[in-house]
């Protein structure tokens, strides 16, 4: 897994902390998700909007609160040992293969993180690198479990 700075990982989660104080995490989620899914819309298949519209929103619905609390979790195991979050992440592609999620989806969910902290928050309150920070530690993390996907 590519290291990244302290001064990345404090930019992007200063970022991530501002959003959590705008919205609830829920709506939060929910917002990342659909922006995602005007991005890719093959990844709404992986939420079941392919069986139909209310199945796609009941799975959104779960996986926005999820989504929110997995980068917590991210956030919190990022730091000095590195081993420990290398497995959270390997058991984090484990259950996105399992529920079919094409690595090609990453990037698509990288841009509607930012986009949504851009459009929430506004890009003026931003630090001028925290685009950077968030493209530069999102690649990390997603890096990592698109190679778990692609060797398991």
């Amino acid at each position: 897994m590519k290291e990244t700075s302290c001064e990345t990982i404090m930019t992007a989660l200063d970022v991530w902390n501002k959003m959590r104080g705008q919205m609830k995490d829920i709506d939060l989620g929910t917002m990342v998700l659909h922006r995602m899914f005007e991005l890719q819309p093959k990844a709404k298949d992986v939420f079941g909007y392919n069986v139909s519209e209310e199945v796609g929103q009941a799975q959104t619905s779960v996986h926005a609160l999820s989504l929110v609390c997995l980068f917590d979790s991210i956030f919190q195991m990022l730091g000095p040992d590195i081993e420990f979050a290398q497995t959270m992440l390997a058991q984090i592609a484990s259950k996105h293969k399992a529920m079919g999620v094409a690595p090609s989806f990453f990037p698509y969910m990288g841009q509607a993180f930012i986009e949504t902290f851009i459009k929430v928050l506004g890009r003026a309150s931003l630090p001028d690198n925290a685009v950077e920070a968030w493209e530069e530690l999102y690649e990390t993390i997603s890096n990592e479990i698109v190679r778990n996907i692609l060797v398991n």
